[in-house]
């Protein structure tokens, strides 16, 4: 059983179709511990449970480890950096990719592109550009659409905190070529930056609204948040001060809310 992959705050299944056979074949069997978890994992993060399910991660990556199999080492891996990335633990996160990448490398697998997403979203929280810069580069090289997807909105953030405005405007374009809503939620973020960075705040904050909308019906409340900000820089942009204040208002209160939550959970599992 092939399991997904997550990807920052989003799930995306990168299972593949297998091709149907009339004759039946054996396959080797399952460590049925490892696909509990694995599908634990899943289903706890699907309801925002990213600290149980980091939990089942670190079990299925245990028993990948102890089967010695580098596709479960893989999956594991990847997910458990991103639920640890989540947890707005970008530090632990890179150790974990850093372990997985060594443990993939002793068993030659050298393909670790989806890795580079999760790693360029880590060292971006961390506001290092320039090494995240070079993570998004590797993860552009993925063969998953999924994965060049996130490579590309991680790369138009930076571009807008760096004021390029050429390679951000570029970014915008990219991501036009995707079908897929949360792909254009993305694109409208960005483009979002791009009018701030042009001149335009009156524009940039109406675009910024549009996503804050967006992710809080995704139950992205980081990314909310992250367009609540995008849209009071906007709005003062403008000079509309008191909307500015009041967007900043909103956007504190969010996140004292989800740190206060947190921080009850990790005391109720405390010993």
């Amino acid at each position: 059983m092939r399991h997904g992959f997550l990807v920052c705050t989003a799930l995306i299944a990168l299972t593949l179709s297998g091709c149907s056979s009339s004759t039946p074949t054996k396959g080797p069997k399952p460590d049925q511990p490892y696909e509990d978890a694995m599908d634990t994992g899943k289903t706890v993060y699907e309801i925002g449970q990213a600290s149980q399910a980091e939990a089942q991660y670190r079990t299925a990556m245990d028993r990948a480890l102890m089967r010695d199999d580098a596709v479960a080492i893989h999956e594991s891996g990847f997910n458990l950096a991103t639920v640890l990335l989540a947890q707005d633990e970008p530090q632990k996160a890179l150790q974990s990719l850093g372990e997985t990448e060594t443990a993939l490398s002793l068993r030659n697998v050298s393909d670790t592109s989806d890795l580079a997403v999760i790693r360029a979203a880590a060292l971006y929280r961390l506001h290092d550009t320039v090494f995240a810069s070079q993570a998004v580069q590797r993860a552009l090289q993925s063969s998953d659409e999924g994965i060049r997807e996130r490579a590309l909105f991680l790369s138009g953030l930076i571009a807008a905190d760096q004021k390029r405005g050429d390679l951000l405007t570029q970014r915008v374009n990219d991501l036009a070529a995707f079908g897929d809503n949360s792909a254009t939620v993305d694109r409208h973020e960005l483009a979002a930056r791009l009018n701030l960075l042009r001149g335009q705040p009156e524009l940039a904050c109406d675009e910024a609204l549009s996503v804050v909308k967006s992710r809080r019906d995704a139950l992205d409340y980081r990314g909310m948040r992250r367009a609540l900000i995008l849209a009071a820089d906007a709005a003062e942009a403008a000079g509309h001060s008191r909307q500015a204040e009041a967007l900043r208002q909103q956007e504190s209160a969010s996140r004292q809310v989800e740190a206060r939550q947190t921080g009850e959970k990790g005391l109720a599992k405390a010993p």
